[in-house]
């Protein structure tokens, strides 16, 4: 079975948002592109006929684990820049 357009671009959003959460330097950033990512992810099993496992996806990681991750970024501590 062919993948569908809208599989694949859900797959090429997920790989790309996965490899930008990885690379970058910024905590906030970081939490964004994974939110960017497991939206996609959770979208594409809902594409893939598996909507239960999609909503409870979006619903876990993207509402959940990701406002766990900002809270943490918004108490973590930063670097002095100068030493």
């Amino acid at each position: 079975m062919e993948p569908s357009t809208i599989e694949a671009a859900l797959l090429l959003l997920a790989t790309a948002s996965a490899i930008l959460a990885i690379e970058s330097r910024s905590l906030v950033r970081t939490a964004m592109w994974f939110l960017v990512f497991t939206v996609s992810l959770g979208l594409l099993f809902v594409a893939l006929g598996a909507a239960v496992v999609g909503i409870f996806q979006i619903l876990v990681y993207s509402g959940g684990a990701v406002a766990l991750l900002m809270l943490v970024v918004m108490f973590t501590r930063r670097r002095d820049e100068t030493a």
